[in-house]
Formats: structure tokens, C-alpha cells, sequence
């Protein structure tokens, strides 16, 4: 909520207002100054300085980044969810239709020329993550960030595809994939959910099934939080066992 450098400058008196305003954040846009000052003990000025050391013009300012910070950060109760699912997520990875679809997965990747790994924001900074990663252990690999990307006929041929995708219905990425299948390319899926339109065009998908977590404000409509561990892991797994097989 705020930045971690500066509450570390606030002096004692400071830190009491803060674990007071910690205590009480829903009751936060209720209150004027002078009451903040009565319930710390302590001055208006003093709130005034405090807010001041912290970034804010005054209290309104503080009062209205405390009141509207919380559509930008996932819940504590979210956090707890998506942990438990992530710990279901990764006893599965021992199970054995998990070992049968990764050996597959392996397979199709050492039958290829090179890999190509395809996503769109934060899948497409995970897909640059994963072409370093499989190049870094030796399994030749490149990677497609911008769902637009042309690809002419023909191309890719040779190649296992890993598309990486939150929700699984990014249009420009469904584009691409027709495009390619068309072209004769493997395909390897990495969703949220195995049901989506891009699960069902791959040969092969791996769902991670995690709770979508979403953050919204005027500029962006709609920002996907759902965390991406298991896309990490998946990346990780499928390079480590081409690696061993080799």
C-alpha cells in the first residue's frame, strides 16, 4: 500500500499513526484529521508531516491512495485460496495421467526441429522466459510475443509450439494458432482452463486451474492477477525431462 522504503524513514510517533491507520483501513475514508489526531494522540500538523513523509500532499490524499489501493491488490483470503490450489496443482504433477501427458509433451518437443513459445503480456514475458530457459539447457528455442506476429505459410513447419495463455480465448493468439495448424504444427497448450478455445485447438494442454484474480481502474478495464506459478513450473519440468532424455 505504501512504499516500503519510506514508511522505513518514519520516526516513533510515525509508526504509531501508521499501525493505527493499519488497524482501522475500512474505517479510513471516514475520518477527518482532526479525529486521526485525536484517536493517535497526537497533532494535526503532526498527521500532516506524517502524510508528507509518506508521498502525500496531505490527508485526503493519503485517505483516498488507502480507499482505492485495495482494487489494485488481491486479497489476504485470496492469497491463502490460490497457495492451497498451487500445492493441489503441484501433488498432481506426480500423478500418472500427468506423467503420461508430460511424456508426451517431451516427445513431441525432442521430435522437433526448435520450439516456439507464443503469449501476449504476461504470458509473453513467461514466453521469453521459457525460449531462455530451454536454451539454457540446450534445447533450441524461440519466442513470439505480439499476437499479431505475421507468419507466412509454411513456416513453422518443423517446430513444437508452447502457447502460453491466462484465460485461453486471446484472439489474436486464436488467430495464429489456425494459421499454424494449418501449417501443420504441433501444438502444446498452457491454460487456466482446459475447456477454452485454445485448450481445444492444441494437440496437447496442460490446465493449471487457479483462481482468476482481477484488478480494474479507469485506464486499464481489466488487469488478469491469476498467478503463474504453475506456468513457471511447467516450463521448467518439460525442459529439465527433454534435457534428461537427451
Amino acid at each position: 500500500m505504501f512504499e516500503i522504503e519510506k514508511i522505513k524513514k518514519l520516526n516513533e510517533t510515525e509508526f504509531q499513526i501508521y499501525n493505527f491507520l493499519m488497524d482501522h483501513v475500512a474505517e479510513v475514508s471516514k475520518m477527518t484529521i482532526r479525529e486521526l489526531a485525536q484517536m493517535t494522540h497526537v497533532s494535526a500538523a503532526t498527521i500532516v508531516r506524517f502524510c508528507r513523509h509518506l508521498g502525500f500532499v496531505g490527508f485526503s490524499e493519503l485517505k483516498f491512495h488507502m480507499t482505492h489501493s485495495n482494487e489494485f491488490e488481491p486479497s489476504l483470503e485470496s492469497y491463502y485460496a490460490n497457495f492451497l490450489e498451487l500445492n493441489s496443482f503441484l501433488k498432481g504433477l506426480t500423478g500418472e495421467t500427468f506423467q503420461r501427458k508430460l511424456a508426451q509433451a517431451c516427445q513431441m518437443i525432442e521430435d522437433s526441429a526448435y520450439t516456439v513459445f507464443m503469449g501476449a503480456g504476461t504470458s509473453g514475458a513467461l514466453a521469453k522466459y521459457g525460449y531462455r530457459y530451454f536454451n539454457s539447457v540446450g534445447i533450441q528455442a524461440i519466442a513470439i510475443t505480439d499476437p499479431y506476429f505475421p507468419i507466412v505459410d509454411g513456416a513453422y513447419q518443423n517446430a513444437c509450439l508452447i502457447v502460453l495463455s491466462v484465460t485461453g480465448e486471446n484472439k489474436g493468439i486464436m488467430e495464429r494458432l489456425l494459421q499454424l495448424k494449418q501449417n501443420g504444427v504441433k501444438i502444446i497448450s498452457i491454460t487456466n482452463d482446459e475447456k477454452s478455445t485454445i485448450s481445444k485447438l492444441s494437440y496437447l494442454n496442460f490446465s493449471y486451474y487457479m483462481l482468476d484474480e482481477y484488478a480494474s481502474n479507469k485506464s486499464i478495464n481489466q488487469l488478469i492477477l491469476t498467478t503463474q506459478l504453475p506456468v513457471l513450473a511447467l516450463i521448467e519440468i518439460l525442459a529439465h525431462h527433454v534435457r534428461v532424455a537427451h
